[in-house]
């Protein structure tokens, strides 16, 4: 495409070094055809011949495959928990920059040529990006039908759909949430990045097109304002909907810019190179940056702010100034370093599918070999597929354009059909035999759960609280998400009475006055509400409150406390378990004092893996699946808040409702009943369990 000149580039603006390259970076694996090898086994330079006629060569970069490495590796060993790569997630930021520089760079050569085509842009993405990406689907199938249940393979399904139309960072982030599958679990998780990628290259393309006429100086500033602003709306964002920063598309293009922007600046190929010891400073900063990040940040790490530009800058230094000659470029293009950066799109592609299908089968990966095993294996297939699918395509004298393109048509509709068969048949669910289907289909959750619930960004002002199912209301539920189901199932039993119940639950948040702003804001409310509503007699309180000291449940003893509501600077684990029983007492205290009997809701048994799990389990003759736990461990687990219940003065104003009475026998508590499951997940009661919990209320309704 010519631009307004007749042809020539636009003059370069003052605020960057240099010229407009006149050798763009080459395309190395990520974006079109491999670099050819020597006879020596060496890489060759690639040579081109532009459009115009005029000859232009593209030299390949050995270094960037060698980056590329470092990310991929970061990213699946961080999948694989291995100890030391708690920032490994920032693997993807820095993919983000090498596809923003090295697609900018083939573009920048195109427009200078005249020879700019979207769609040969396009088709470059198809080839690089679609054959291996169809074919780990399609192996990811059997895993899926054989390893997960049908609430997972219908999450699964949609994935496929969501993936297949570069949407799956939508997708996630729509369905992430309290009650979503683990995300260790979900095979294709990981292309979140591709959906953001994606976006990006369908409009980036027009807007380089539609601005190349005006000159560098307003390309280059209309690209940094974009950063700048994608950048700021992560930071505003951040506290509002942190999942919605991380997979949405605006809050992740300033990555790609960033690299977009080093290929504008001309510093990688400028015509005033920096001196040696310069560049070869900046350069290995850049490296020790990235390296730096995988090692020292975690979960806590704020995303995006001010250190997490520390992976983006260093892929930015490393792109502009490892050249070669430099300590940086050395290191990056050593032969195992270059092996793995030109299999990293396929490496990527595969380990997360290995690692989720490993722990369905293992339910989780303890053994550091089967995890290192896992990214030996994730490697091997790394290698066939970059071999035998992803090369094959790229050679047009195998492929056609009018092949890659039908056959793209074809594999995107297959793979959405099946997704949505997937889907609408409810993850396959034929595959349990009809006890098992009898048994799901009684694992309901309430069906005021979404709109009576807060859950996360869904808030509901205490002052707005569900009340249902008639007038009067005398009975409140106050609690987290484990009060949802017991609140409906009362409910319904005083509908039969004439009375109806007030909802107030907050997913997270417990019956006591916390650190946490929002919890206790709320909590503040809400028990201002249940104090000035003279119709309330009754409190029904519920919360996972071994939980919230303790952490999630495991099979070892003892747990060390995590306090991660209660925990303070300087405060002992003894002092933060202390603060949080004195604060659920002021609770009750408060309650009662309003005049409200109040009703204590006892730890409720936890299982050890999903209902829905279990019975799949089960239904393959791997257990008894209606077992759900034992006394012995629900005790332990719960020694601490048992202890300081005992303690409370008990009366017939304040009145404990034990679940072990409706749930268990003397030695083990059950997931299944009279062919009725309990659970909906692994610790939240069905309507079913709350309904037979809540018989125990009986001699108070009246």
């Amino acid at each position: 495409m010519a631009n307004s000149s007749g042809g020539r580039p636009p003059a370069m603006s003052a605020a960057w070094p240099g010229s407009w390259p006149s050798r763009p970076a080459p395309p190395t694996t990520l974006l079109d055809e491999p670099p050819r090898m020597s006879p020596e086994g060496t890489f060759a330079s690639v040579a081109r011949t532009p459009a115009d006629g005029a000859s232009s060569h593209l030299s390949y970069r050995p270094e960037v495959d060698g980056l590329r490495a470092i990310a991929v590796m970061a990213v699946i060993l961080f999948h694989a928990k291995l100890r030391g790569f708690n920032g490994g997630y920032i693997g993807v930021d820095v993919f983000f920059v090498i596809s923003g520089y090295l697609i900018t760079s083939i573009l920048i050569g195109e427009h200078q040529r005249g020879a700019y085509s979207l769609l040969r842009f396009y088709e470059r993405r198809a080839r690089r990006i679609l054959p291996a990406l169809f074919f780990v689907l399609l192996c990811c199938l059997p895993f899926a039908w054989a390893l997960m249940t049908p609430s997972q393979m219908k999450g699964f399904s949609q994935s496929v759909v969501a993936t297949s139309a570069f949407a799956s960072n939508i997708y996630f982030w729509l369905s992430s949430g309290y009650f979503s599958t683990l995300s260790e679990e979900k095979p294709l998780l990981h292309t979140w990045s591709l959906g953001v990628e994606e976006q990006y290259y369908i409009f980036f393309p027009l807007l380089l097109a539609l601005l190349w006429r005006y000159g560098s100086r307003r390309l280059v500033a209309t690209l940094a304002f974009l950063a700048v602003g994608s950048f700021a709306l992560g930071i505003w964002g951040a506290a509002r909907d942190a999942s919605g920063v991380f997979y949405l598309a605006p809050t992740r293009v300033w990555q790609l810019l960033a690299g977009s922007l080093i290929a504008f600046a001309g510093i990688s190929g400028t015509s005033r190179p920096l001196p040696p010891l310069a560049g070869n400073a900046l350069s290995l900063f850049g490296l020790v940056l990235i390296l730096a990040s995988i090692h020292y940040f975690g979960a806590e790490t704020p995303f995006p702010s001010l250190v997490s530009l520390a992976p983006v800058l260093g892929s930015v230094l490393v792109l502009a100034f490892a050249r070669q000659g430099t300590l940086a470029a050395r290191i990056l293009s050593l032969r195992p370093m270059v092996g793995i950066g030109l299999v990293s799109y396929s490496a990527y592609l595969w380990h997360q599918p290995v690692l989720a299908f490993l722990r369905l089968y293992e339910a989780d990966l303890h053994s550091l070999a089967i995890r290192l095993g896992a990214v030996a294996l994730s490697l091997g297939l790394a290698y066939i597929s970059w071999r035998f699918v992803e090369t094959p395509f790229r050679d047009r004298r195998k492929f056609s354009t009018r092949y890659i393109f039908t056959a793209a048509g074809v594999g995107t509709a297959v793979a959405i059909a099946i997704g949505m068969a997937g889907y609408l048949s409810k993850g396959f669910s034929s595959r349990f035999d009809p006890q098992a289907r009898a048994v799901m289909a009684s694992a309901k959750s309430s069906p005021k759960r979404m709109a009576c619930h807060t859950d996360g960004p869904r808030y509901l002002d205490p002052k707005l609280a569900c009340t249902y199912f008639k007038e009067p209301v005398t009975w409140a539920a106050l609690g987290n998400s484990h009060v949802t189901e017991p609140a409906y199932a009362l409910a319904q039993r005083l509908e039969s009475l004439d009375q109806g119940l007030l909802q107030l639950s907050y997913s997270g948040c417990p019956p006591a006055f916390t650190y946490q702003a929002e919890c206790t804001e709320w909590l503040h409310k809400a028990v201002e509400r249940i104090e000035t509503d003279k119709s309330v007699q009754n409190v029904l309180v519920a919360y996972r409150y071994t939980s919230a000291l303790f952490g999630e449940q495991t099979q070892s003893y003892p747990r060390i406390p995590t306090h991660i509501l209660f925990r303070l600077p300087g405060m002992t684990p003894e002092q933060s378990m202390d603060a949080y029983w004195a604060s659920f007492q002021a609770v009750l205290e408060r309650l009662q004092g309003a005049g409200k009997r109040v009703f204590v809701i006892l730890p409720i048994p936890e299982l050890d893996r999903s209902i829905e799990e279990k019975v799949w389990a089960g239904n393959h003759g791997a257990a008894d699946y209606t077992v759900g736990t034992s006394m012995d461990y629900y005790r332990a687990r719960n020694a601490f808040i048992l202890g300081k219940f005992r303690q409370l003065p008990w009366s017939d104003r304040l009145v404990p409702v034990d679940p072990t009475t409706q749930l268990c026998d003397a030695t083990r508590c059950y997931a299944v009943i009279d062919g009725q499951a309990m659970y909906f997940d692994d610790h939240h009661l069905s309507l079913a369990g709350a309904a037979r919990v809540m018989r125990l209320l009986e001699p108070y309704l009246k």
